[in-house]
């Protein structure tokens, strides 16, 4: 192993033991006891990997991890937590986190992970690629599909993008809606604003407030310096606010006044600011029964979803599977160095008949491993790991194919509004689609 590692720890004995572990194991090795002495050597010096203890004298890990995301500091981290604090290192995984240790340390372990961290290109490395392989017109590469389904999702990011509406977009989890949010925003007015991301999952009633609209220093126990929230950082361009669903009851109130009057108040202050942010929102959730059961305001709902867009599921979409399988591929031959120019007929065939219930993220996971396991330049059924299919959410929820029979979708809206009698939400239960789909794709079709 080569690299130069920080170590955040304040046990003198362990730090110092993890010191010359390093050291004996040819990587550079600096060590400090405290949060902020880490955040001096980071500021300062570039890393390849930074250990940290989760619980320091001056704050913990998930504060260091907030900061070094703040100050879009990329190096891989990995916390190291006592016994009884693992829900605590799943926390920091969604904050970024590369990995957790629990203690006792097993040396053997601890080797894995550093070497699995270290294969991660360093910021300098990432930026210095990005340079190579990047234009001004086309920094991210992204495969669209040419299936009915994908085109027609395609059709509705085109028609909606270049419009201030508020866009919500469903489909189950994996079939790209992130994606889709970027394309939404690259494709507005505001193309040249800032693109942020946010998981709605990592939100806790606690913090969310702090983490959408900013905090002062000072407004609460880990608030140790001012925090610019999402809101301001997406001001001029898109907050994207991934499984929207998650948000707590408390958030939810605040997002919706913050909508409204288009403007945030960062926790701790009495001053708002001015924000003109586009929302897009992405949610695998039944978002009406949330609705029924109480979690999820319906007033916030409507303000989210002014248009909606479906993200169909990769089983509809086999077509496709070769042009996205193919596309994984070389991305998974530029991250693991390898040179794998062509998937087999075979491997191809196995690939379109399975069921793919992790959609695009579990093809993209299954082609990676398929690469790395590849001994020659093609992708046999050899290099496929097992594809047991399980049922498909189709499957489980079929709904009455038999009923609508129409391959044109404007037929099938009409059949299904003309057997609900005109009642649009029971319509909508027989696509199989939300009732505000109904409505927007009524509009689409100017059918009243």
């Amino acid at each position: 192993m080569m690299g130069k590692i920080l170590i955040i720890e304040d046990d003198t004995g362990f730090g110092n033991m993890l010191k010359k572990w390093f050291e004996r194991n040819d990587l550079s090795a600096e060590w400090c006891t405290k949060t902020e002495s880490a955040k001096e050597f980071l500021l300062t010096e570039s890393y390849d990997l930074v250990l940290s203890d989760l619980r320091l004298p001056d704050g913990d890990g998930i504060m260091l991890l907030v900061w070094m995301n703040e100050k879009r500091i990329q190096t891989p981290v990995i916390i190291m937590t006592g016994y009884g604090e693992v829900s605590t290192a799943v926390s920091a995984i969604k904050l970024g986190a590369f990995d957790f240790l629990e203690k006792p340390i097993n040396p053997s372990v601890l080797q894995q992970k550093v070497e699995s961290a270290l294969k991660v290109p360093s910021q300098k490395e990432k930026e210095d690629r990005s340079k190579r392989t990047s234009s001004p017109k086309n920094i991210r590469n992204i495969v669209e599909g040419k299936s009915k389904p994908v085109l027609q999702a395609y059709d509705y990011i085109n028609l909606v993008a270049p419009t201030q509406m508020a866009v919500m977009i469903t489909g189950e989890s994996g079939t790209g809606e992130e994606n889709a949010a970027r394309l939404i925003h690259e494709r507005s007015a505001r193309s040249k604003g800032p693109f942020v991301a946010v998981d709605c999952g990592s939100l806790s009633a606690e913090l969310g407030p702090s983490e959408l609209f900013g905090h002062k220093k000072g407004s609460f126990t880990s608030a140790i310096e001012n925090k610019t929230g999402f809101f301001v950082e997406a001001n001029g361009g898109t907050l994207f606010l991934d499984e929207v669903g998650n948000l707590p009851g408390g958030v939810q109130m605040q997002l919706l006044r913050a909508l409204q009057e288009k403007k945030v108040r960062p926790v701790g202050t009495s001053a708002d600011i001015d924000v003109d942010v586009r929302l897009v929102t992405a949610t695998n959730e039944d978002m009406e029964k949330a609705i029924a059961s109480g979690t999820f305001r319906e007033d916030l709902y409507h303000r989210l979803n002014e248009f909606m867009i479906e993200m169909p599921p990769l089983r509809e979409c086999t077509e496709d599977i070769p042009l996205y399988a193919r596309h994984f591929m070389q991305e998974a031959n530029t991250e693991l160095d390898k040179n794998v120019q062509d998937i087999s007929p075979e491997a191809l065939l196995r690939l379109k008949n399975y069921t793919w219930t992790g959609n695009l993220r579990e093809l993209r996971n299954v082609i990676r491993r398929s690469v790395l396991f590849s001994t020659t330049d093609t992708i046999t059924p050899d290099s496929l790991p097992p594809l047991t299919d399980r049922p498909s959410p189709a499957k489980q929820t079929a709904n009455v194919p038999e009923a609508m029979p129409f391959e044109n979708e404007k037929d099938r809206i009409i059949h299904a509004l003309e057997r609900s009698g005109g009642n649009k939400s029971k319509a909508a239960r027989l696509l199989g689609v939300d009732r505000k789909t109904i409505y927007n794709k009524m509009r689409l079709y100017n059918l009243g």
